[in-house]
């Protein structure tokens, strides 16, 4: 069994005050247990005041965690300067943490692979899961490059966690924690090991808003889309009013659904960015011939997958849970941007430990036709883990 114990503080400029608050709510002296580890999640600001470090270097044990736009929990606040703990601590079930080296475009695959392999070095079996937060890289389509390389190493062990996400008008300064230090361009891994059987969910945008008309990507480099039926990608989506005078209107909340015809499960993928030539960045592979669908989202469809997530948490009735929810979601409420946070909120009302965190991309195993989970990459989702 493993215990969630969470703590919160709003407090940014006094590492020392914020740290008694956080130590006070932990009470660790009653409430720890033999193994544990921390998650935090928090707004950057806490990270540059010297808060993350102060709180990492008292706590007893591993921390991990991500900078994000927005982010909550059980214990009830919601804000954009919030910072919390989020403790596991158990009797029985052994954590390990790993940080891997800096990311880049000629160590992807190894590095990722050293980090996994160090961590499960130091557990005695096998684990049951792994947890993983990085920031965005520009080079490369890494959620997707992720899932490919811990299944390779793991051979597909069950994999949860997201991108870090911290924007203001644009993605700003996107960072990951490792035992008090803060990273732009690493990977922090924390596996569990133990008789745990996790339980997932998925609640992607619905693709009955899409426009009828499919098209097929007929040049591609990786996760940039060039050319779509023949067309200029920004020409094809002038022909759809998706664009004007050769700029998107609303990158990263047009749902793009993608099948790529490899015996997966189509996909939904946000567009990022368009780059200088004006073909657009997405947040996952497109590879030439893919069959392209161009949806919408909206507030209601926010609002209902929040409401289904709670509704199957309570009738489940897990020890604790975890939620991840695209940024892209948030972007879409406007004005009313703590919608999708105070729906759960309200849903649940303290009937057990949540943590709730927007992420730049969402990674969550999925129940296929054969039975079995399968790890994937997701843009535009609420995904749920159930302990």
């Amino acid at each position: 069994m493993i215990t969630m114990i969470l703590a919160h503080t709003v407090e940014v400029e006094d590492p020392e005050k914020a740290l008694t608050e956080v130590l006070y709510q932990l009470d660790l002296t009653r409430s720890l247990k033999k193994n544990s580890v921390a998650i935090i999640h928090t707004n950057n600001v806490f990270m540059d005041s010297g808060v993350v470090a102060a709180i990492c270097e008292r706590l007893p044990f591993p921390v991990i965690g991500i900078n994000t736009l927005l982010h909550s929990s059980s214990l009830g606040l919601m804000d954009n300067i919030l910072l919390t703990v989020c403790v596991l601590t158990s009797s029985e079930i052994n954590f390990s943490v790993a940080l891997s080296e800096p990311l880049n475009p000629g160590n992807l695959t190894q590095s990722i692979t050293n980090t996994y392999v160090a961590a499960e070095g130091l557990l005695h079996n096998r684990p049951k899961l792994a947890i993983a937060y990085t920031p965005p890289l520009s080079f490369s389509p890494l959620g997707e490059d992720l899932v490919r390389i811990i299944d390779d190493v793991s051979d597909r062990l069950p994999l949860f966690g997201g991108m870090a996400a911290d924007y203001s008008t644009n993605l700003r300064n996107p960072r990951i924690i490792h035992n008090g230090e803060t990273f732009s361009d690493r990977l922090a891994l924390l596996l569990i090991e133990g008789n745990i059987t996790p339980r997932f969910y998925c609640f992607p945008v619905s693709d009955k808003k899409t426009i009828r008309k499919k098209a097929i990507v007929t040049e591609s480099a990786g996760n940039v889309i060039k050319k779509v039926n023949g067309l200029p990608v920004t020409e094809y989506l002038e022909s759809l009013g998706l664009a004007h005078d050769g700029q998107i209107s609303g990158t990263h909340t047009i749902p793009l659904f993608l099948d790529r015809h490899d015996g997966r499960p189509p996909v939904v993928r946000v567009i990022f960015a368009q780059n200088p030539e004006g073909d657009i960045i997405i947040g996952g592979t497109a590879p030439e011939n893919t069959t392209l669908g161009f949806g919408s989202l909206d507030v209601s469809d926010i609002r209902e997958s929040a409401i289904r997530a709670c509704g199957l948490m309570r009738l489940m009735s897990p020890d604790f849970f975890y939620l991840c929810s695209c940024i892209s979601r948030n972007f879409t409420l406007g004005l009313n941007y703590t919608t999708e946070v105070e729906t759960i909120h309200g849903e649940l009302n303290n009937f057990l430990p949540y943590v709730f965190s927007y992420t730049c991309g969402e990674l969550c195993p999925v129940m296929r036709r054969d039975g079995k989970w399968h790890n994937e990459f997701h843009n535009m989702t609420l995904i749920t883990a159930a302990f």
